[in-house]
């Protein structure tokens, strides 16, 4: 037994050191499927899987469990909330195949590295990502600089500039029009029709 602890601390430790090298491109690459909270919630579903098999393990071979039902009984129920959670996260979110084999993993690593490369933030100012990518930003700059009323063609309105979370357009007789990053959705912009 105490040779699968040795090897399961090995597992553990690499998928530290990779969790922290690997952690900013992870959560890039996985924002939109599963965070830091649900990376935790996954991978303590997996070690306690690990804890239970390695009960069953020992409750086969006569060896003594060292806890009680009680404690097993709840260890078991906290797995299958964990797991289960995994299944949900895997059914919703996840869009590909390859993305729903890897899910447990990445959640292994970005669980494993937060902590260190938290620590590696504070400790050597070494950058970490939060996930999010400013990507309502970008699609606001990247409006036109002139949009057309749908309405009447010939209605010209010029942009005027992106305020942080919404863009204004000026038309004929000083109308205004203002779109937010919720506006911005395919080629139609609420109503108008890009140059």
């Amino acid at each position: 037994m105490e040779g699968i602890v040795g090897i399961l601390g090995v597992i553990m430790l690499v998928l530290c050191l990779v969790g922290t090298i690997g952690y900013n491109g992870l959560r890039r690459k996985w924002a939109g499927i599963i965070g830091v909270g649900g990376s935790y919630v996954i991978l303590l579903g997996i070690m306690l899987l690990v804890a239970v098999i390695g009960t069953l393990i020992k409750a086969i071979t006569g060896q003594e469990l060292g806890s009680g039902a009680g404690e097993i009984v709840g260890t078991v129920l906290i797995m299958l909330v964990c797991l289960g959670y995994m299944v949900l996260v895997i059914v919703g979110r996840c869009e590909t195949t390859a993305q729903k084999v890897m899910l447990p993993l990445v959640a292994c690593l970005i669980g494993a590295g937060f902590i260190w490369r938290l620590l590696l933030a504070i400790v050597a100012h070494v950058p970490m990502d939060s996930g999010k990518s400013d990507v309502s930003a970008s699609a606001l700059d990247s409006m036109p600089d002139v949009i057309y009323d749908t309405n009447n063609g010939r209605a010209v309105y010029r942009k005027q500039g992106t305020y942080g979370d919404h863009v204004d357009y000026y038309g004929p007789d000083g109308q205004t029009v203002t779109f937010y990053e919720s506006d911005v959705k395919g080629a139609n912009y609420k109503g108008f029709a890009l140059s």
